[in-house]
């Protein structure tokens, strides 16, 4: 992770494994000024706290707190503080590989080329769900719950405000093939298991096979594959197997990620379910 520091300025910028093409910015300035450029990649950026003053299209408009603000590949932009003395922001910047992610999994050719007509956004659902997602590349979050929630952004950006538009086939009977993914969560649930894998298995798009497990499970991919992780955890603990042990053998990322979503899930730690075995 690259760190800059000038006065009482600072960002962060990384990329995530789980999506190739995808870097992420967390910045808190309090004098920086953009001076005005462009990008190859598609900019999206949500406001924290504070605001700025953003160049573009020949317009300057304000972005506030809560504020989604999207900037097409080789848009030229310009931004500054303006009327706050605070803009801490989180911003994607995804370029043509991660693009074409998009419209794979979207069932959404044109992605790809796609373009924004606007560049501000004033809608809280979607800045919760892309800060939800920019926040889970900086934790413990499973690779499968990272693309899962990567898709969920996308779909609702480009389905709201994106041209073109996914395209949500009609979901038909397809409990076999979920089947299928069902079986190899449930077995291979120790491992990094990738969407795409799960997608190939299905032979569907990865939108279409959130959206079809969901509707036959209950639950999409990813919070299944915690579910199982942790039924297996209760089995280890139950047969004495350590708290640090048991969390590699299910896949959680330490021992941490075993512990929060053991409480979240059955209200109780880990440590205190296996004390009470015993």
């Amino acid at each position: 992770m690259a760190r800059q520091q000038q006065q009482a300025n600072h960002c962060d910028l990384w990329g995530d494994t789980a999506i190739p093409g995808m870097l992420l910015m967390h910045a808190d300035f309090t004098s920086h000024e953009f001076a005005p450029h462009v990008h190859d990649e598609l900019v999206i950026a949500v406001t924290e706290r504070g605001g700025a003053v953003f160049d573009s299209r020949g317009v300057s408009d304000q972005a506030e707190e809560g504020t989604v603000l999207v900037f097409n590949p080789g848009e030229p932009h310009a931004g500054r503080l303006g009327r706050s003395d605070r803009w801490r922001y989180r911003a994607f910047y995804l370029d043509q590989q991660a693009l074409a992610r998009i419209s794979e999994g979207l069932e959404m050719p044109g992605a790809a080329g796609s373009a924004f007509l606007t560049n501000k956004l004033q809608d809280p659902e979607l800045f919760s769900t892309l800060h939800r997602l920019h926040e889970a590349s900086q934790g413990d979050t499973s690779q499968l719950a990272r693309e899962a929630g990567f898709l969920d952004s996308m779909a609702a950006l480009y389905s709201r405000h994106g041209s073109p538009r996914p395209a949500a086939g009609r979901l038909g009977n397809e409990r076999s093939r979920i089947g299928r993914v069902a079986a190899y969560l449930e077995t291979h649930y120790a491992e990094a298991v990738s969407l795409a894998q799960l997608s190939e298995l299905a032979e569907m798009s990865a939108f279409h096979l959130v959206r079809s497990f969901k509707k036959e499970r209950g639950l999409p991919p990813h919070v299944y594959l915690t579910q199982v992780r942790l039924q297996q955890a209760r089995r280890f603990l139950a047969e004495g197997m350590s708290l640090a042990e048991t969390a590699s053998a299910v896949g959680f990322y330490d021992q941490s990620a075993l512990n929060r979503h053991f409480k979240r899930v059955y209200g109780v730690t880990p440590g205190q379910y296996a004390r009470a075995l015993t």
